[in-house]
């Protein structure tokens, strides 16, 4: 079963989430900020996806996603995709792997993680 993290500090945002891939199939793990996902990540807890927001207290999707590089070797990395409402259009963030500005389309996110949990055989 494919593993996805959910980092949001929007707590219906990150449960709303969680419901739908849950019922995709995914199996879910939810953290409210950075550090907790970062606790997440050092306790062996593998997402194949991790979707983060940007802007969170304690530490912020940009650090987690600093984090992940520095601390993760590649094949362990998750996918990234920020899905945030400060993203300034047509300026990609480098430690990511995909963006989506809130409010973002459900079918959007799940087209992403879908693609995002394929082999990179099979990724297009």
């Amino acid at each position: 079963m494919t593993r996805v993290l959910v980092v949001d500090d929007d707590p219906s945002l990150r449960e709303m989430l969680a419901f739908i891939l849950e019922s995709e199939g995914y199996e879910v793990a939810r953290a409210r900020d950075g550090a907790e996902a970062v606790a997440c990540l050092v306790s062996g807890w593998q997402p194949a996806v991790m979707l983060l927001d940007v802007l969170m207290p304690v530490m912020d999707g940009y650090a987690v996603c600093e984090w992940v590089a520095t601390h993760l070797a590649a094949h362990a990395r998750p996918r990234i995709v920020i899905l945030s409402a400060s993203l300034t259009p047509g300026v990609a963030l480098p430690l990511a792997d995909a963006q989506l500005s809130k409010p973002f389309g459900v079918d959007a996110v799940l087209d992403l993680v879908r693609q995002f949990s394929l082999p990179l055989s099979q990724a297009a």
